[in-house]
């Protein structure tokens, strides 16, 4: 498991523990804690989604026939959005950084340390951060200097 990935599900402990210990101390209404254990709940989920992965090895295989490689991670918000707004475009090969290492240290690579997501690879080129329109419009040529 990539290092980020761990440090991200035990953020996403974090609330239950403070459930946990408000329960024990007998501070807090027991909506509060509630809400706090159900919010822990939520982003343990949203942070353990698996979604799309295509092993970076075979994805790069796939670069310069046309399509594009999509590298995400599990609890970005634009990385959610893209997927779910190009969710049936096959032309799309889809890496997320915390399955995979090398993916990992590609995506670090193309943004100066950064494990910056959405990015993407169009052939040579990489768009940091685009939109559902901008990634269609490269893909299918009609992009302009602006995307």
């Amino acid at each position: 498991m990539v290092p980020e990935r761990r440090k991200q599900i035990a953020f996403g402990l974090l609330p239950i523990v403070v459930a946990l210990v408000l329960l024990i101390l007998g501070d807090g209404s027991p909506w509060l804690i509630g809400a706090v254990v159900v919010a822990g709940l939520l982003l343990i989920a949203l942070l353990a989604r698996r979604g799309r992965h295509t092993p970076w090895r075979a994805a790069a295989q796939r670069l310069g026939t046309g399509g594009a490689v999509v590298f995400w991670k599990p609890g970005c918000v634009y990385c959610e959005r893209l997927l779910h707004e190009l969710r049936g475009d096959d032309r799309i090969t889809w890496v997320n950084v915390w399955a995979d290492r090398q993916a990992n240290t590609e995506v670090r690579r193309l943004n100066n340390g950064d494990e910056l997501t959405p990015t993407v690879l169009i052939g040579d080129q990489v768009l940091r951060n685009p939109s559902a329109d901008q990634l269609r419009a490269r893909l299918t040529g009609t992009a302009t200097d602006g995307a």
